[in-house]
């Protein structure tokens, strides 16, 4: 467990690269140099929460003077649980609740109205696999597929009014999961590394007829260790979202191309008690017709590790 400073600094932030209509996850495991994946017998319980607010639209990359919501906020708690069944095969489950879901309006003649929701969000079950971790610990490959599946409401009723798709906790939908890792180490003798994830989400169509556009997510993270207890985060992610579907037509004003860059700070504790924090600040946005843009999420994680299998004792030489 000697690496759990190191690597649980990033579970936080690889967990979140993804946060669109429901919470996603792409975990990194603490305890085993098979980034990834954890040891076999350990137990992962990951809690974190996230604030998402947006109160500007784009038009293109630019800024719009589009006015229809003057804000929109999401908050969510997620919990995951991950265990190793044996040192390269990890099984995960995610769920979460949407402790708000908030949309505030300025419409003509109408004036400020607020469309609100809270509810658990759609569940998501993976497996991980690791395919190579090279000798010298350099390079290590891991791939991830799984799906989420529809747990959350996505017809909420208030006041005989069914509320706003963007304002539901669930899609309504099952979708499929895709997720490559990689950790890079070049620097010998230094327990640092470059984490890169690649995420695929290819999401099916509600009763509705109703289909999120499929989503590709690719980030680049980097540790800095202040000290034993302390370390800085470093992540640039970027975000590609296809157009959404009603009925099998696509809807114009729903793709885009996304930037962020998310700075953060860890606090690794013993008994592999781990704390994160860090910000999400986009700084490229490209939006398919008038969109309301991201301004900026915060988030905070903290994580505990399990041994639950038994001590290898190791017998004395004769």
């Amino acid at each position: 467990m000697k690496r759990f400073g190191f690597i649980s600094a990033f579970i936080f932030f690889l967990n979140s690269f993804t946060f669109s209509q429901c919470c996603t996850s792409g975990c990194c495991a603490p305890g085993t140099a098979n980034f990834g994946v954890l040891e076999k017998g350990d137990l992962l319980m990951f809690s974190f929460f996230k604030r998402n607010y947006s109160d500007k639209y784009y038009q293109g990359d630019r800024p719009s003077n589009f006015s229809y919501l003057i804000n929109d906020y999401a908050d969510y708690a997620g919990l995951n649980l991950s265990y190793g069944i044996t040192d390269k095969l990890t099984v995960q489950l995610t769920f979460g609740y949407f402790t708000a879901k908030v949309e505030n309006f300025d419409l003509p003649v109408v004036g400020q109205q607020q469309f609100s929701a809270q509810g658990i969000a759609d569940g998501e079950f993976f497996l991980k696999y690791n395919f190579f971790n090279s000798k010298n610990k350099i390079f290590s490959f891991t791939a991830s597929g799984g799906a989420r599946f529809p747990t959350g409401q996505y017809k909420q009723i208030n006041g005989n009014v069914e509320l706003p798709r963007d304002v539901q906790p669930g899609s309504g939908a099952y979708s499929g999961i895709f997720i490559l890792y990689t950790q890079i180490k070049p620097f010998k003798n230094k327990d640092r590394s470059f984490l890169v994830n690649s995420r695929t989400d290819l999401n099916g169509a509600n009763s509705e007829g109703f289909q999120y556009g499929s989503a590709n997510t690719n980030s680049i993270g980097y540790l800095i260790k202040i000290d034993k207890t302390f370390s800085l985060i470093a992540m640039v992610r970027n975000e590609n979202k296809d157009c959404d579907y009603i009925h099998h037509k696509g809807m114009f004003s729903s793709s885009s191309c996304r930037f962020f860059v998310s700075p953060g700070l860890s606090l690794s504790l013993k008994n592999s008690l781990s704390f994160s924090l860090y910000g999400d600040v986009p700084v490229y946005q490209n939006y398919t017709g008038t969109q309301l843009a991201s301004k900026y999420a915060f988030s905070f994680a903290v994580s505990k590790v399990f041994e639950l299998h038994k001590k290898h004792e190791e017998i004395p030489a004769q």
